[in-house]
């Protein structure tokens, strides 16, 4: 609380009175107000204290209403899961603030069902996947369930994502190249000398991940027993060597073809550790977006760069690898991603119609009338 004096427009001695008062049970409860233009300082004290009893019944009303948004935010926000790994946690913090920016100096409780659906029909519009909005639901469903335990939400049983549905996913075809534009691709990058063909060659043949591919170094290369040990992945958000996705090391076993490839890369290589050359785009990030571009120069179908995962694991698949190989070359925890590219490489329904019989016999075909032409066969 405040009473000064200042100078008016016409150079008179005026006087203000400022306010403020902050909630003891939760600092983040505060109202300010101000009044300006008392030509007495004692009318000014006056006013005062009758604008101290608006603000006190004002947090007072505020704290019946419980915490802000905000407030819940910055609560769960220092309270987040630690297991969660630091990426996790960031980019859980990031969308949580930057999609439900309107909301924060809203009381929790006066947020509805209608405001998440109102958000999430947004998401839907700009283009967000099935997945990505399912993930900001159970999201903010969270953050609501840990502001009603915590009792930082006042009146409120559930959060308002309850019951809210979706609808059913539409399942995207992976993003793919078939064998043909796989030898289009690599052929065509080795003929112009493109600077990633080495880059996509190996990403074919062993199934790495670009970060993977990144980490990659010699020490890695046992050429002796004809493998090569992905152990370890670099993070371009942090600049960080970690460990892989799947936080467990793997073999890849090297083929043919794999080793005439690693022998010609080895060769260009000199003393550099790192088995490629770690070009400046590619730690940016933006190695999809080369390979797309030099696949619509192409014509062919404009694939991201982890897709050349997918095309590994699709033909090993159609040559007849077993599922469960080529689960532990690519270093998934389960077979569940593995029945997307089984289903894409139709092995399951290969053959299976071979077993319909029900056209007549050639020599009573021989008497039918030919649908075709219209004209009886002779």
């Amino acid at each position: 609380m405040a009473v000064t004096s200042y100078v008016g427009k016409n150079g008179a001695t005026l006087w203000k009175v400022s306010v403020s008062v902050r909630s003891s049970n939760d600092p983040s409860i505060r109202v300010q107000k101000a009044m300006f233009g008392f030509q007495a300082e004692h009318e000014a004290k006056k006013e005062e204290s009758k604008l101290l009893r608006v603000c006190e019944r004002s947090v007072l009303v505020k704290e019946s209403q419980g915490s802000s948004w905000r407030a819940v935010l910055e609560s769960w926000e220092k309270n987040l899961d630690e297991k969660l790994s630091a990426t996790t946690r960031k980019d859980y913090v990031a969308v949580a603030y930057k999609y439900t920016a309107s909301w924060l100096p809203r009381p929790a409780s006066s947020i509805t069902s209608l405001d998440v659906k109102e958000l999430l029909f947004q998401l839907k519009a700009s283009g967000r996947t099935y997945g990505y909005i399912k993930l900001i639901k159970n999201l903010l469903g969270r953050i609501f369930t840990y502001g009603i335990e915590r009792r930082l939400i006042r009146d409120m049983d559930r959060p308002p994502t309850f019951g809210i549905q979706l609808g059913k996913p539409e399942e995207k075809r992976p993003e793919i190249l078939t064998l043909a534009e796989i030898r289009k691709l690599l052929q065509s990058a080795r003929d112009m000398q493109h600077p990633w063909y080495h880059h996509w060659a190996l990403a074919l043949l062993t199934g790495m991940r670009s970060g993977e591919l990144y980490a990659l170094l010699w020490t890695d290369i046992d050429w002796e027993n004809s493998c090569l040990t992905v152990s370890k992945s670099y993070n371009n958000r942090f600049d960080e060597i970690k460990s892989t996705k799947a936080g467990y090391w793997r073999t890849v076993p090297i083929s043919t073809e794999l080793r005439a490839l690693l022998a010609e890369i080895k060769l260009l290589a000199g003393d550099r550790s790192s088995v490629l050359p770690r070009h400046a785009l590619w730690k940016k990030g933006m190695q999809a977006r080369e390979l797309r571009k030099f696949c619509i120069g192409l014509g062919l179908p404009s694939v991201r760069f982890h897709a050349l995962r997918a095309c590994f694991a699709t033909q090993l698949i159609r040559n007849g690898v077993p599922p469960i190989q080529i689960q532990k070359i690519c270093g998934w925890k389960d077979l569940k991603t593995m029945q997307r590219y089984i289903r894409m490489a139709g092995i399951e329904v290969t053959g299976a119609t071979e077993a319909l019989k029900v056209l007549p016999e050639p020599e009573i075909m021989a008497k039918v009338v030919d649908l075709f032409s219209g004209d009886p066969v002779r």
